[in-house]
C-alpha cells in the first residue's frame, strides 16, 4: 500500500491538518502530504520530533513509564501530534487551528496501525 495514500486519507479524516509525514529513525521524510504549496517547514518540523522521539523514549525507558505510545506538542500556532512506529520510524500530523485531539488522535493511530503492519 502507498505510503502517500495513507497519509492523504489521515489529512481527509482530520480537516484541521496541514500536513502528515512519515519519517525515519533520523528524521528524513519518506513520504508526506501537506495542503500547503511548500513542505519545506513540515519537513523540518519532522525533523524536530526525531530529537524529540529519541529523548521522550529514553526518559519513558528510564523512568519506567513503558513503551512511549505517542505525545501531542500543543502550541499556540500548531498542534503536533506523533506516533512512534517499528524500527524508529514514526508518523507526524501537523495541526494549524483548533480542532478535536480525540478525533485527530485516533486517525492516527490507525494510520500508524497500518503503516506499521506495512514496515512489518
Amino acid at each position: 500500500m502507498p505510503f502517500n495514500y495513507l497519509l492523504t486519507n489521515l489529512l481527509v479524516d482530520v480537516p484541521e491538518a496541514v500536513g502528515a509525514i512519515f519519517l525515519d529513525d533520523e528524521g528524513e521524510a519518506v513520504e508526506w502530504v501537506t495542503r500547503h504549496n511548500d513542505p519545506f517547514d513540515l519537513k523540518v518540523e519532522g525533523a524536530y520530533h526525531s530529537i524529540f522521539v529519541r529523548r521522550l523514549t529514553t526518559i519513558s525507558a528510564e523512568n519506567q513509564f513503558g513503551k512511549l505510545k505517542q505525545y501531542i506538542i500543543k502550541g499556540e500556532a500548531l498542534t503536533a501530534l506523533t506516533h512512534p512506529l517499528p524500527d524508529g520510524y514514526y508518523l507526524l500530523l501537523v495541526m494549524d487551528r483548533p480542532g478535536h485531539l480525540g478525533k485527530a488522535t485516533f486517525h492516527l493511530e490507525n494510520t500508524a496501525e497500518v503503516l506499521a503492519k506495512e514496515l512489518a
